[in-house]
């Protein structure tokens, strides 16, 4: 069975992607932004990000896996209401990344409203960087704060805090669409939020191809490291490559 503390990083990753709570990690901020509207910076910023329309037909493919090392292949299916099976796989937790993964990815891809999402919140500008990044946090009644940073209508970074566990996203690489952007670089960390000890770091790589009217992921490599640079490791942990997509 998949171990407790990767339930417990597939429960975050769900949380997190659906825009619930956080808390700051913070970094250097430079000059007040107060002529311009945080909410309209992020309400771009998240409009730009490519998501499947309702026409979505949902989709089958082949599952290659290489999880440290370990080879195995099976079948998965996302349903147009973007629910997901996996099948014949035959290692039971490499089945259940798999089913985490694709349900990440679904997240992400899931076209929600801005006023839906974060219409009752407020957005309060909290400075710009050297570097034009904007920092902005989100105020949702009682909920712990959410912090953004934005660049060049891309959401660059996002952190909040679940319980115990701190978490840092930072985007490192996208992809243009005519339909908005996908990012295919990312690292995630994840602190105890009582100390601030680094727990884990991983570096996720993706590509997408676009298939019929739609973008979808093909491949997603992965990297997990405690304190070093998961990025410079030469092997990977995790690499997913998905075949024979066929729209249902």
């Amino acid at each position: 069975m998949i171990n407790k503390w990767n339930q417990q990083k597939f429960w975050i990753w769900g949380l997190l992607l659906v825009g619930l709570s956080w808390s700051l990690i913070p970094g250097a901020i430079a000059a007040p932004l107060s002529d311009i509207s945080a909410q309209s910076l992020f309400r771009q910023a998240y409009e730009n990000r490519y998501t499947w329309d309702e026409n979505f037909p949902g989709y089958t493919a082949e599952v290659s896996v290489n999880y440290r090392g370990n080879l195995d292949q099976g079948l998965i299916r996302v349903e147009p209401d973007l629910s997901i099976s996996v099948s014949n796989l035959e290692d039971e937790e490499v089945a259940e990344i798999i089913q985490s993964q694709l349900q990440m990815e679904a997240i992400h891809r899931r076209s929600v409203s801005f006023d839906k999402l974060h219409g009752k919140h407020q957005f309060k500008l909290d400075g710009q960087e050297e570097t034009g990044v904007i920092n902005i946090e989100e105020i949702a009644g009682d909920r712990p704060e959410s912090y953004y940073q934005v660049k060049d209508k891309q959401i660059t970074q996002v952190n909040r805090v679940f319980g115990q566990i701190a978490v840092k996203v930072n985007t490192l690489g996208t992809t243009d669409t005519p339909e908005g952007y996908l990012v295919s670089h990312f690292q995630t960390f994840f602190y105890n939020a009582d100390t601030g000890d680094l727990l884990e770091r991983e570096d996720v790589r993706d590509f997408h191809e676009k298939i019929g009217k739609y973008y979808l992921l093909t491949n997603r490599t992965i990297r997990y490291a405690e304190e070093e640079n998961p990025e410079d490791k030469l092997t990977a942990d995790l690499l997913i490559r998905f075949n024979d997509i066929q729209p249902l």
